[in-house]
C-alpha cells in the first residue's frame, strides 16, 4: 500500500533532516502552495518525487512504500553514481479533444497530466531512448465501449506516435473520425484503405478510404501499446 502524501512529507523531512513542508517543497523544486495542493488532494507529485529519487540516489518505491531497511535502520540515501540516469520516464496524458490535431507534435495546452513509466521498458517501447522517439509516446484516455472487453469505458492507452505511416494487421490504433474526433479502433488494411473493426461486435465496422497519393498517416494517428486502468 502506499503512502499518504502527508507520509511521504514526512518521511522526506526525516531523511533530510527538514522540519517544515515549506522545505521539503524547496527540495522536491515545488512552490509552497503546490505541495500544500497535493497534501489536500491526496494527489501524488510522482514526477517531482522521482526527480528527487534520481538526484539523491534513493528508491522511489522504497519512498512511496514507506519501506524502511532491515533492524528498523532509516532509509540510507546514498551519492547518486556520475552520470545516473533517471530510473523512469514522465509519458503525457493528452486531452482527446486537442490530440485529434495530433499531426506528430503535441501542443503544450493539450497536456493534462504526466505519468511515470520504468525506464527499460519504454527503450524496449520506442525502439529507444532518444527525444525523438520517447517524445512520441503519450497517453491517451479512451471513451465508450465499443472495444470493450479489450479496452474500457476510462482506460488509459499509451500511443506510440511513431507508428502512424504504416499499419500491422489486426493491431489497435487510434485513427481520426469524420468528425476530426479520436476513435479506437483494431485495424485491417484493405484494398480501398482501412477496415475499422471493434471488439464489442455490437458495434459494426467501417471503412476509411484513401486515395491515391494519400497517405496512411492522415487517417492514424499512433498504434496502442499499452492498456491500463486506474483504480480510484
Amino acid at each position: 500500500m502506499l503512502l499518504t502524501v502527508a507520509e511521504i512529507i514526512e518521511s522526506i523531512k526525516r531523511m533530510k533532516g527538514l522540519k517544515s513542508d515549506s522545505e521539503v517543497a524547496s527540495e522536491l523544486g515545488l512552490k509552497p502552495q503546490t505541495l500544500a495542493t497535493s497534501k489536500m488532494r491526496g494527489s501524488v507529485p510522482f514526477e517531482a518525487l522521482i526527480s528527487f529519487c534520481d538526484r539523491e540516489g534513493c528508491s522511489l518505491d522504497l519512498l512511496l512504500r514507506g519501506m524502511e531497511l532491515k533492524g528498523g535502520a532509516p532509509l540510507v540515501i546514498r551519492e547518486p553514481s556520475a552520470g545516473m540516469e533517471p530510473s523512469y520516464l514522465m509519458v503525457p496524458l493528452v486531452d482527446t479533444e486537442a490530440a485529434a490535431g495530433i499531426s506528430g507534435a503535441i501542443p503544450d495546452d493539450s497536456i493534462r497530466d504526466h505519468y511515470p513509466f520504468k525506464r527499460n521498458w519504454i527503450k524496449k517501447v520506442a525502439g529507444g531512448l532518444g527525444k525523438e522517439r520517447t517524445g512520441k509516446l503519450v497517453l491517451v484516455r479512451a471513451r465508450g465501449q465499443s472495444m470493450q472487453p479489450t479496452i474500457n469505458d476510462g482506460e488509459l492507452v499509451l500511443v506510440n506516435l511513431r507508428d502512424r505511416y504504416e499499419v500491422k494487421n489486426d493491431a489497435v490504433y487510434i485513427v481520426r473520425g469524420a468528425d476530426g474526433g479520436i476513435l479506437v479502433k483494431r485495424l485491417v488494411q484493405i484494398k480501398s484503405g482501412l477496415l475499422c473493426l471493434s471488439d464489442n461486435k455490437v458495434f459494426g465496422a467501417f471503412e476509411i478510404s484513401i486515395k491515391p497519393g494519400q497517405s496512411v498517416a492522415d487517417h492514424v494517428l499512433g498504434r496502442v501499446c499499452w492498456i491500463g486502468r486506474e483504480l480510484v
